[in-house]
């Protein structure tokens, strides 16, 4: 059961990785980029202050700095709750959990339910009001030069079949017009 929550996702090594370890699991399992958490903390700790960063974890700006660093786009958008069940791709949003400041990969919602990627707790799915609780609204979304791989675990919930068909039947029924660069739709953009 532990191998299924941490499915193609980097568990944090750190009290203050969290932002680091989801960065590196939606390169890597998202877009095939040969990373590692050591290794982006190693290159995101050089342009930041090492004693800032233990102290408070990554921003969303390092992570961005990192990503334009390696060749890739980052963007921050502010977008409601409503916006979750139109996501195409997974992006990275900054939750505070009871005071604790924790970073987290969000795979879409559906149902009243956010999909999330945590890197300390595994994939789970978190009540919308709960989630809304901790959220400030603003996701990190990443793009590449090559497109986010279908099969990655990250992209959708994969967890329920049942969960996934249901999806899969609203998608149909309701689908969303595609961004072509963002995976967000127009309306989120402006």
């Amino acid at each position: 059961m532990r191998d299924l929550r941490y499915r193609e996702l980097l568990r944090q090594r750190y009290d203050f990785s969290c932002g680091s370890a989801a960065l590196a699991s939606l390169l890597h399992y998202g877009y095939g980029l040969d990373v590692d958490e050591p290794a982006l903390i190693e290159k995101m700790m050089a342009g930041a202050d090492p004693r800032e960063v233990v102290r408070n974890g990554f921003s969303m700006l390092d992570m961005k700095r990192y990503v334009e660093g390696i060749g890739m786009r980052a963007h921050g958008f502010r977008i409601d709750a409503d916006a979750l069940y139109r996501l195409q791709m997974p992006v990275i949003a900054l939750l505070d959990l009871r005071g604790y400041r924790h970073f987290v990969v969000i795979k879409g919602a559906a149902g009243g339910r956010v999909f999330v990627a945590d890197p300390a707790l595994g994939h789970r799915v978190m009540p919308q009001a709960e989630f809304e609780r901790g959220w400030n609204g603003i996701v990190l979304a990443v793009v590449g030069d090559r497109p986010m791989r279908a099969d990655s675990y990250l992209v959708g919930d994969r967890s329920s079949p049942a969960l996934q068909r249901r999806g899969d039947a609203l998608e149909r029924a309701t689908a969303a017009p595609r961004a072509a660069e963002y995976a967000l739709t127009l309306s989120d953009w402006f």
